[in-house]
């Protein structure tokens, strides 16, 4: 009977939602920690061009430089070599100056770091930093320390193992006065200041770093830098949609950029927030656009491994457990392609978890098993490692031991929601442009339904004597609250972010959005689609006679009236002053021209009467159609809006069909 009720629990506590446990362990970190500035890009450096080998090419002797040596670098095509060659230079710079040693070093760790030998580039950044650290201040110093940083970052994902390096360097970034450096150092010390605590000293690092790239007019890589690490902290802070913004921003600078392995950075990220807002348009939309960037950019070979596992994470999310176990097996079957073997465990994790929901224990111990001896598995959530403990204890027959374990596991989703409602997390958040009424809203919500668990598990305290089963319905219930409040929240906004405030129909954007949607499916099923576009005859001469007033009670009265003509999958959006625009999918030319009469006859017919002024005005109306030479929706558009010049000149109050 115990082992029945641990059953139940697990797979109670494994339909709670993302947010909950398993995405915030997943998506913490996921690729926001540090975005690499420099990689393999030597030539961001700046350093001495004093003289520092006698011989950089077989037996030929030359005055060399660090800057000869990164000229002969970009002509070797593979890291390997780029390696084999600077081991060669530092066989020879025993007599160099120590200074100039430790710049050498630094490029062989960077180096060594794009050819995934990061055991290697971490005692050559040592090295470097100790060369350097007694010389005058250099920009290999400050970043020899950020590189190690971010190789401890991908080996441990553990803050306390890769921040001390992010502090040293932040200190000697502000010594060394360059504007750039101190940006970038600046937004990746923030990760270190992700938690409610100090999520007010991580957003302050971010300010600073977005006023330096504004005022000096960094380049677009940087101020991208900084939108990822400020939406890393709203995301680890239980603030997705701000995260989500933010990613989204990021992406947006390195779109423009054509920089591919940050926009796949981006889109990794942005999957993790849609699947916690539950924006599954969104999210199906990223992973096509992370398919997308797999199949044009080979050169990357990490990408599949991580499109795979963030199709498994969705198709969990969405109960599909089959088909995300059948993404995590290929994710495995490409993990030796990153290095990243945080997410690598973490698949692991979720093949466990899948199985176990899947109704097969044995595979789910298998992968628990795999997950609980992994290197990373101290970086992992203590929500996470406390499910994957359970599910090795009901395996093994430990019952009691697997309910004390998910008894823990509630009450550290407990803390977790008291942490993302801190006031100063939000009081932080909120100087860092999230509005008031938002905050207020996301605030009180979340204080009712902690306050509600509360009181309901004070009083279930008392009467129920199975205290695990009252506790996780009581979070059953708050989630549903929150997500029912979340779902209200975001059903207003985009209603209102749709609607053209003085008619009632669609805005311009809307319209637009909609109407390429409707003109696509048009295309791919090589069906017919009409656009009616039409407007007030004399508008001006109305405003300027009965006032703008009567002009706005006009307006309203050709969209009611358009309403009338319209079919449910058709559109009407009001897309500037007195223009309408009518977009018909399977319409043929003649049912649009009959539309389109038939909307002009009805407003040339009728006498208005607003605010006890009497009056009659006309419309001038233009149909187009789609045909084999049209490419996008705007084209149609441009002729119907010919279609409508060509109305007024011909004396207005008529219906002009455009011939392509």
């Amino acid at each position: 009977m115990v082992k029945t009720k641990l059953m139940i629990l697990l797979v109670c506590a494994m339909s709670w939602p993302l947010t909950s446990w398993g995405a915030s362990d997943v998506f913490s970190d996921a690729n926001a920690n540090d975005t690499k500035m420099n990689g393999a890009n030597v030539s961001d450096n700046t350093v001495s061009n004093n003289t520092v080998s006698d011989n950089i090419v077989g037996n030929n002797t030359v005055s060399a430089t660090i800057t000869d040596i990164k000229q002969k670098l970009a002509t070797l095509s593979s890291p390997q070599q780029r390696i084999d060659f600077l081991k060669q230079q530092l066989q020879q710079s025993a007599q160099w100056p120590i200074e100039q040693q430790g710049q050498l070093l630094h490029l062989l760790a960077i180096e060594q770091e794009v050819n995934s030998d990061l055991v290697a580039a971490i005692d050559s950044y040592t090295q470097a930093i100790k060369l350097l650290t007694p010389h005058p201040l250099s920009q290999e110093l400050v970043k020899s320390y950020l590189e190690r940083s971010f190789i401890l970052y991908l080996q441990t994902n553990d803050t306390q193992v890769y921040c001390p390096d992010r502090e040293v360097a932040i200190t000697l970034a502000r010594q060394l006065g360059n504007v750039d450096i101190l940006a970038e150092v600046l937004a990746q010390s923030a990760y270190c200041y992700n938690k409610p605590s100090d999520f007010g000293e991580g957003l302050k690092r971010l300010n600073e770093a977005l006023a330096l790239a504004q005022q000096h007019q960094l380049g677009l890589s940087r101020q991208a830098m900084i939108f990822n690490a400020t939406a890393a902290i709203y995301r680890d802070n239980g603030l997705n949609r701000k995260a989500y913004e933010y990613f989204n921003k990021a992406y947006g600078f390195w779109e423009q950029a054509q920089d591919k392995q940050d926009m796949f950075n981006m889109l990794h990220n942005m999957v993790g927030e849609s699947i916690k807002l539950a924006m599954w348009v969104e999210n199906k939309a990223h992973l096509a656009q992370m398919q997308q960037l797999v199949e044009q950019s080979p050169e990357f070979a990490d990408f599949d491994f991580f499109y795979q596992f963030n199709t498994g994470i969705s198709c969990w999310a969405q109960g599909l457990f089959q088909e995300g176990i059948d993404h995590f097996l290929r994710a495995l079957a490409v993990q030796d392609t990153t290095q990243e073997k945080y997410f690598v465990d973490a698949t692991h994790a979720w093949l466990a978890l899948s199985y176990f929901r899947q109704q097969q224990p044995d595979k789910a111990f298998k992968y628990a098993e795999i997950f609980s001896g992994s290197a990373t598995y101290d970086g992992h959530s203590n929500e996470l490692k406390l499910m994957i403990a359970a599910i090795i204890d009901y395996v093994n027959g430990s019952s009691n031991l697997g309910m004390n374990k998910l008894l823990d596991t509630i009450d550290l989703q407990k803390k977790h929601f008291a942490n993302i409602i801190n006031n100063d997390v939000v009081n932080s958040s909120l100087d860092h442009n999230l509005t008031v009424a938002e905050f207020n809203n996301r605030l009180l919500e979340k204080q009712l339904a902690i306050n509600k668990l509360n009181l309901e598990a004070e009083i279930d305290s008392q009467k129920i004597t199975n205290l695990s089963m009252a506790i996780a319905v009581l979070i059953a219930l708050v989630l549903l609250v929150v997500v029912i409040f979340l779902w209200q929240s975001r059903r207003q906004f985009k209603r209102r972010s749709q609607t053209d405030y003085l008619t009632g129909i669609a805005n311009r954007r809307h319209t637009f959005e909609q109407g390429n949607k409707r003109f696509y499916q048009a295309k791919k099923h090589n069906r017919s689609l009409a656009v009616i576009m039409f407007d007030i005859d004399n508008f001006k001469a109305i405003n300027d006679h009965y006032g703008h007033d009567i002009g706005d009670l006009a307006i309203k009265a050709c969209g009611r009236r358009a309403r009338n003509w319209l079919k449910k999958n058709d559109i009407l959006g009001r897309i500037g002053g007195e223009e309408f625009l009518i977009i018909l999918p399977d319409t043929e030319q003649a049912q649009a021209v009959e539309i389109a009469e038939r909307l002009r006859t009805s407003i040339e017919s009728n006498q208005f009467v607003f605010n006890d002024v009497k009056m009659n005005f006309t419309i001038s109306v233009a149909v187009a159609m789609l045909t084999q030479q049209t490419h996008e929706l705007v084209d149609i558009i441009k002729q119907a809006d010919l279609g409508l010049y060509q109305a007024k000149d011909n004396g207005r109050n008529q219906v002009v069909v455009v011939d392509h």
